[in-house]
């Protein structure tokens, strides 16, 4: 059991640590931490045992042992089916109302609180009995939340299918061990829950560094794309003044040579004035574009209506739309309101809805959609376009990555400036695509809570 009380409480320190914003990856935390701890009761009894036989213990140091062991077999028999009903409660949003779902860890501490105040068994760690009235249907619940927990987008499909494989398998048997086949007579089956967390372990080591587990490796992504994005801030604002400067100085003195070549009638190095002052023209704009995506987000918030916002775009790209024969559908929700920058989220929502009429560029389907909903709301922007291989999906948001060629002034950092907006306003970017079909971006905003709601 050492290896199952090591392997439990990695998976917990891993979900805290790199989630702990998430209410679904800390109750799954807890439930592995109460694992954990209940593979060290067993690890006790074991170092108890062997201690007893050498004489490295007396009396008194025993009875502390056995007092730890004890309050470790309470944490695990009590708080995994508390801690695993809650986090059915928190990944299942939609199933339960919002205030009920709140009030869920509270009520549900009233059995494990109530079974601390029995007497305590002489023969065996807990009552049985009375441990399965509540304990059973706990875990049931707890499983039904998960099984029924339906996914609008398609790329949450798989996240959710992993950890049903990584959680469900590895809870039904050690429930069956724990709690059901006490009841017959047969105890200490929790010896054999080595195999099923082992098989767990396994799984969500593996989706953690390929796939993802409860978006812990998003987070891990988000952070190294937040740092690349700081120093190119920090880096472009240095380039942006140097350049800046040294343009300054080419505008000054071509001004000075062009006079004297006006002056002089040399019409050939008058030629060449103009050529040397487009060229620094040109240099100017490109720095500053790159300088205004890649600068630190001022926000200015305030409550919009994201139809609205997405009307007025769709409005300005209109005709360019028609030009390439790309037809336009809406579908708008006017209770589907945000709070967020408005001229910048503006201006995420053109750079989205522009990339999809260039990716159609013998004529296709542009289709926006704004969404309203209990958690948020979303705009759904989707295009038969050209589509986005795979290999290159994940890349897209990172800065100065572009699948575009040929294209005067695209740096690639169209969509890493949507990112770093959502990030900033508490919403998200997400992106799907398939080559050859076409692909999908969803900006979901949270919801607005109404003054007077409780908390």
């Amino acid at each position: 059991m050492l290896y199952v009380w090591i392997m439990l409480w990695i998976a917990s320190a891993l979900l805290i640590v790199a989630n702990r914003r998430n209410a679904a990856g800390r109750w799954l935390s807890f439930v592995s931490f109460c694992g954990g701890v209940g593979a060290l009761a067993s690890v006790l009894e074991g170092w108890i045992v062997s201690m007893l036989a050498t004489g490295d213990i007396d009396a008194s140091g025993e009875h502390v042992l056995r007092i730890i062991q004890r309050c470790c077999s309470w944490t695990s028999y009590y708080g995994l089916p508390y801690g695993f009903l809650c986090f059915g409660v928190s990944y299942n949003t939609d199933l339960l109302p919002a205030r009920l779902a709140r009030w869920v860890p509270l009520l549900g501490l009233a059995f494990p609180l109530g079974m601390l105040a029995l007497p305590i068994a002489d023969d065996y760690p807990v009552h049985y009995n009375l441990l399965a009235i509540w304990t059973i249907p706990y875990l049931l619940l707890g499983a039904a939340l998960l099984l029924t927990k339906k996914h609008v987008h398609p790329a949450e499909r798989r996240a959710h299918a992993i950890m049903l494989v990584a959680v469900l398998p590895a809870v039904i048997a050690a429930s069956t061990m724990n709690y059901v086949l006490p009841l017959f007579g047969l105890y200490r089956m929790w010896r054999y829950n080595v195999y099923p967390i082992g098989f767990a372990f396994t799984i969500f080591i593996v989706s953690l560094f390929s796939f993802g587990f409860l978006g812990v490796q998003l987070l891990i992504e988000r952070r190294q794309l937040n740092h690349s994005l700081r120093a190119i801030t920090s880096g472009t604002a240095m380039l942006n003044h140097a350049i800046k400067n040294d343009i300054g100085k080419m505008k000054l003195f071509t001004d000075k040579i062009k006079r004297e070549a006006a002056a002089g009638g040399n019409a050939e190095l008058q030629a060449d004035i103009r050529v040397i002052s487009s060229a620094a023209q040109h240099i100017e704009a490109m720095i500053r574009s790159v300088h205004e995506r890649t600068q630190e987000l001022q926000l200015q918030l305030q409550e919009v209506s994201l139809a609205q916002l997405v009307q007025e775009q769709i409005a300005a790209l209109e005709q360019q739309a028609a030009a390439k024969r790309v037809a336009i559908t809406t579908r708008y929700d006017d209770n589907a309101v945000a709070i967020v920058d408005a001229a910048q989220t503006t201006e995420a929502i053109h750079n989205v809805l522009q990339n999809a009429i260039d990716a159609m560029a013998g004529g296709g389907q542009l289709t926006a959609a704004v969404i309203a909903g209990k958690r948020g709301s979303t705009i759904e922007i989707t295009d038969t376009g050209i589509g986005i291989e795979k290999s290159q999906l994940r890349k897209v948001i990172e800065p100065f990555f572009t699948t575009k060629s040929g294209k005067t002034m695209n740096f690639g950092l169209g969509l890493a400036y949507c990112y770093q907006l959502m990030n900033r306003q508490g919403g998200e970017l997400r992106i799907s695509s398939e080559a050859g079909v076409g692909t999908v971006v969803r900006f979901h905003f949270r919801a607005v809570r109404k003054k007077g709601a409780k908390a």
